[in-house]
């Protein structure tokens, strides 16, 4: 038993040494990857900056089309708020829309303000 004994006593120091060397390596192994993780966190949140910085003047946009579109609407004597939100959702195409139109009232005005 003697021999058995020796062995399990090689086995448990094989263990801790194994343990205590994976306890030391993993701090460094984790300092060297700390670096990298602080970039690219860096780089997310300059992108996530960048990324609001443009959604806040696309929206700034979108409401000064809606803003136009229902101010027309108003000297037009049609609905503001219909306008403000066509204007705001599909804010070029109500915008053409819209131009061409006051154009054609006003070619019609001069129409009929000629025929009288």
């Amino acid at each position: 038993m003697p021999h058995l004994t020796s062995m399990r006593s090689h086995t448990r120091i094989f263990i801790l040494t194994a343990l205590l060397g994976i306890c030391h390596l993993t701090p460094a192994f984790a300092q060297q990857q700390a670096p990298e993780r602080v970039a690219q966190l860096e780089s997310k949140v300059f992108q996530l900056d960048r990324d609001i910085k443009n959604a806040s003047n696309t929206g700034l946009v979108l409401f000064l089309f809606g803003a136009f579109c229902a101010l027309w609407a108003q000297n037009t004597g049609r609905s503001a708020w219909l306008w403000f939100f066509l204007g705001f959702f599909f804010s070029f195409v109500t915008v053409l829309f819209l131009l061409t139109k006051n154009s054609n009232n006003n070619f019609q005005r001069k129409q009929f303000g000629r025929a009288r």
